[in-house]
């Protein structure tokens, strides 16, 4: 499904064109799936909880090397996630391009599947930023809004650049909202 939507975007993909990049029959297609969007929205939790798995092992990763000995602080923390995030969508295109792109235009039949992910990825924003109080919380949720349309447009145009700018962007704004702070009692 990724990758014929990558190729033909939602509104253009059939049931027709799955099978035939799959290369299953109609009827194991439907015995798996009613619809396209039944079949989008399964690759959407899928691709999401992949996503989510490789984004926390980058992390795991970055926070074994020699540099990431002393805890520098939330915002810090939170630069090393965004970065995790942005390599993990610039490692797989067709992927990224599922799950930010063409979501939109599945509609809201993606919603069940888009709402828990999204929810633990506040969750994962929260945790990093050491954020416990609803405003904090609030505030996390719409970082992740923010980072969400930034890579969205780079994602939509294939701009690995526009995901570099996004990174810069967001930290920024995040060291600031700490300095500030606004993202709830530090400890």
């Amino acid at each position: 499904m990724a990758q014929v939507l990558a190729e033909r975007g939602y509104a253009a993909t059939t049931v027709e064109d799955v099978i035939r990049r799959a290369g299953v029959s109609r009827q194991t297609f439907y015995r798996y799936f009613d619809s396209k969007a039944d079949c989008f929205a399964a690759a959407y939790q899928a691709a999401g909880e992949s996503l989510l798995g490789q984004v926390l092992e980058r992390l795991a990763a970055a926070a074994s090397e020699p540099s990431a000995d002393a805890d520098d602080g939330p915002p810090h923390r939170f630069g090393r996630l965004i970065d995790a995030y942005l390599r993990t969508l610039a490692a797989d295109w067709p992927t990224a391009r599922l799950c930010l792109v063409e979501a939109y235009a599945a509609g809201p039949g993606v919603l069940p599947v888009r709402a828990p992910l999204y929810d633990t990825v506040v969750d994962l924003v929260a945790q990093t930023l050491g954020v416990e109080d609803t405003e904090g919380r609030l505030l996390c949720r719409m970082i992740l809004a923010a980072t969400t349309a930034l890579a969205t447009s780079a994602v939509a145009d294939g701009d690995q650049s526009q995901l570099d700018a996004a990174a810069v962007e967001l930290n920024l704004y995040v060291h600031r909202l700490w300095d500030a702070g606004l993202l709830g009692p530090r400890t």
